[in-house]
């Protein structure tokens, strides 16, 4: 047996030849293990518990807070534990707690423990019976690059700053409304803002922001686009039935008055009605660079009848206006298909008035196969204004 084959059987678990790889790939496996067994390596050996005291990411999840419950401990103490006997700087700190109560208390010390060592990464999410308030030592972190907050209430002192913010994803969170702030974000390329209250009294400065995502968060309308400058610089968005409907509260323009740099448009649970198909070609025409359309699911179709009949009859006489909104798009992916007459219609007439047409991807949502053959069968009668164009059924 060769050298290197009587150290990978070696009884000495601390001699294996994995330990000659480099610290920065022994970091890497020690993150993707239950942080429990992390924990343990290092009784291993003094060369492991080095690794462990100064590992850079560290990840409390259900994982975690599972094992604490069966073991009857507190998850706070064994937390503040492992970042005070820490040595090395903590680029990571990820609290994700669904079901485990932490205290506003708790959970202030474990984030006033972590930001001083250089955090970048911050992903807190604690299942409080009330709205955790973010501590304000958040706001000395000049290094975070990525930030994102779940079940929290944020109060930005006005002209916060976050240099290197990358990525900023806010859910299920509060902005204070006791006054309008300022936040600059120069750096910031990607937005996500789900089910958030008060965004509006927030205003972003962020000239390099490519990707924004509003699901039931902002009030946008198509004022929006004309006067702010995030809109028309970003490339892609993603917007849901709410937003859709927030646009269609004010009269609907035929142009907005600068054209968008949209690459990619997404749609969440798109409720179909007229003024909302009206609103969503607003944005493609208006798109000259948009090449990617997603709706991720047609919802509430075939239930009114008098919105499905409106909408058959609204398309068949803006055949102009649709083709003008699809002449670019090379794919096309729908969501969560059930296979209706609307989401069927809606198919029919992208195929139809999509000349750039590359791929059609259709993901189903739990068909018989017999419905699904049909469904297969009808999809490909239907004409194509681009020859090259395939339809992907999944």
């Amino acid at each position: 047996m060769s050298r290197c084959g009587r150290r990978m059987v070696s009884s000495d678990p601390s001699k294996s030849i994995i330990c000659d790889l480099p610290t920065d790939i022994l970091h890497r496996i020690l993150e993707l293990m239950p942080i429990k067994y992390a924990a343990r390596t290092s009784t291993l050996s003094k060369q492991w518990s080095q690794l462990w005291y100064k590992l850079p990411h560290l990840v409390f999840d259900h994982l975690f807070f599972q094992y604490v419950s069966n073991i009857g401990d507190s998850a706070a103490r064994i937390i503040r534990k492992i970042l005070m006997q820490h040595t090395g700087p903590i680029l990571g700190f990820h609290l994700v707690s669904e079901t485990h109560v932490l205290s506003q208390s708790d959970v202030d010390k474990c984030i006033i423990l972590a930001s001083n060592r250089g955090i970048q990464k911050l992903t807190l999410n604690v299942a409080n019976d009330e709205l955790y308030t973010l501590s304000d030592s958040i706001f000395t972190c000049a290094m975070l690059t990525h930030l994102k907050l779940s079940r929290c209430i944020v109060k930005f002192p006005d002209g916060t700053q976050f240099p290197n913010l990358v990525s900023l994803q806010l859910e299920d969170a509060a902005i204070d409304r006791s006054k309008e702030t300022t936040l600059i974000l120069p750096m910031l390329e990607t937005l996500e803002l789900k089910f958030c209250v008060d965004v509006d009294y927030v205003h972003i400065v962020s000239p390099k922001l490519v990707n924004l995502s509003m699901l039931s968060s902002y009030t946008i309308t198509f004022k929006c686009f004309n006067v702010n400058m995030i809109f028309r610089k970003i490339k892609h968005l993603c917007l849901d039935g709410s937003s859709l409907k927030n646009l269609e509260s004010v009269p609907m323009p035929d142009r907005l008055d600068v054209s968008l740099n949209l690459q990619s448009l997404k749609i969440c649970e798109l409720k179909i009605s007229v003024k909302r198909i009206i609103c969503a070609l607003c944005l493609l025409r208006n798109s000259p660079n948009l090449i990617e359309l997603d709706i991720d699911e047609v919802v509430k179709v075939d239930k009114t009848v008098y919105h499905t009949t409106e909408l058959f009859d609204y398309l068949s006489k803006a055949e102009k206006e649709v083709s003008e909104a699809l002449k670019l798009v090379r794919t096309v992916r729908l969501g969560k298909f059930k296979g209706t007459s609307t989401e069927m219609y809606l198919i029919q007439v992208i195929l139809a008035h999509s000349p750039k047409l590359e791929r059609m991807i259709i993901q189903q949502k739990m068909q018989k196969l017999e419905r699904c053959d049909e469904i297969l069968k009808e999809l490909i009668s239907y004409h194509r204004a681009s020859l090259n164009a395939e339809i992907k059924y999944t």
